[in-house]
C-alpha cells in the first residue's frame, strides 16, 4: 500500500527538492504501470486524474470533458489499480468539482480515505475557452466551484494543488490556499492523440512567468509547476523551468502517453525486423 502523507510532510518533500536545487516532478498517470515506474523514477508526485484514464486507452483526454462518465467514480476506481503499487510519491486525487450536488467535504473525506494524500481541480473549467467557461460560471458550475474545492481541502488540511490557465485564476488559487498552483498553457502537443495546435515556447514560459508573480504576490511561498502546450519534453519542459519562476514541471501526456506510444511502435518495429533463419 501507498504511504499516505500529512499535508505538512508533502510540503516539507517538495520544498527539501526545491532547497536542494532539484526541480519538482508530478507525474499524472491513468495506469497502475505506468504510476509505479514514474514513482522508482523520482517523480516527487503522482496525480490520478480522468483525462489520464483516456489518454491510455488510446483516446482524446477531451474525452473527460464530455458528459459521458462519471470523473469522480473513475478516480476511485483508478486508486484501487494505482494507489497500491505506488510506494513512496503521494497521491494526488483529481476532483471534477462542478456538480452543485456534490458535497466537497465528503468526496475529499472519500478520497483520503482510498489513501490518496492530496487533491487537485480535474477536470477544470478553463478548458472550455474563455465564452463557455464564463457561462458555466454564471450557472455557478464554473471555476468558482473549483476554488471552493481547494479552499475547502485547505481547511480541511489537506494538500492540494490547484491548476491555473491564467494571472487572475493563479492569484484567486493562491489566496483560497493551493500549496501548488499549475500552471496550464493548453492541451499538451504531440503524439498521436495530441493537439496540432500550441503555442511558441517562448509565449507560453511568458504566460507561465506572469502565473508565478500572480500566484507569489499572493503566497511568497506557494509551489508552481509547469504544464501543457509546447511542454512536451524534456527539453520543453526544462526550458519552462529555466526561463521562468517555476519550481518544477507536471507531466501528463508527455510522461505517459507519448513515451508509451514511441516505446511500442519501436519494440514492434524491431520485433517484426526479426530474421526467421539464421543469417
Amino acid at each position: 500500500m501507498a504511504v499516505q502523507y500529512m499535508r505538512h510532510e508533502v510540503v516539507e518533500r517538495l520544498r527539501a527538492q526545491v532547497d536542494a536545487g532539484r526541480p519538482l516532478l508530478m507525474f499524472g498517470a491513468g495506469m497502475g504501470l505506468t504510476a509505479k515506474c514514474a514513482d522508482l523514477g523520482g517523480a516527487d508526485l503522482v496525480a490520478v486524474y480522468s483525462t489520464a484514464r483516456y489518454r491510455m486507452m488510446g483516446l482524446p483526454t477531451l474525452l473527460a470533458w464530455m458528459p459521458y462518465e462519471d470523473c469522480n467514480q473513475q478516480v476511485r476506481e483508478m486508486a484501487q489499480e494505482i494507489i497500491p503499487v505506488v510506494k513512496k510519491a503521494p497521491c494526488i486525487a483529481g476532483i471534477g468539482a462542478h456538480n452543485p450536488a456534490l458535497n466537497l467535504e465528503q468526496t475529499i473525506d472519500e478520497m483520503m480515505m482510498l489513501g490518496f494524500s492530496g487533491i487537485t481541480n480535474e477536470p477544470f473549467a478553463g478548458l472550455y475557452g474563455v465564452e463557455f467557461a464564463r457561462q458555466l460560471e454564471a450557472a455557478g458550475i464554473g471555476f468558482s466551484r473549483e476554488v471552493e474545492l481547494i479552499r475547502t481541502a485547505h481547511r480541511m488540511d489537506v494538500f492540494t494543488v490547484a491548476w491555473v490557465f491564467n494571472e487572475a485564476e493563479a492569484s484567486i488559487m493562491a489566496e483560497a490556499g493551493a500549496d501548488v498552483i499549475g500552471a496550464i498553457v493548453g492541451v499538451t502537443g504531440g503524439g498521436l492523440t495530441g493537439t496540432k495546435q500550441v503555442m511558441s515556447l517562448e509565449k507560453a514560459t511568458a504566460e507561465v512567468q506572469k502565473m508565478c508573480q500572480a500566484a507569489r504576490s499572493v503566497n511568497p511561498k506557494v509551489f508552481v509547476l509547469t504544464h501543457g502546450g509546447p511542454f512536451a519534453d524534456v527539453e520543453t519542459a526544462q526550458y519552462s523551468i529555466v526561463n521562468s519562476d517555476a519550481d518544477g514541471y507536471a507531466s501528463g501526456s508527455s510522461g505517459e502517453r507519448v513515451p508509451t506510444e514511441n516505446a511500442v511502435i519501436e519494440i514492434t518495429r524491431q520485433y517484426k525486423n526479426m530474421s526467421i533463419s539464421a543469417v
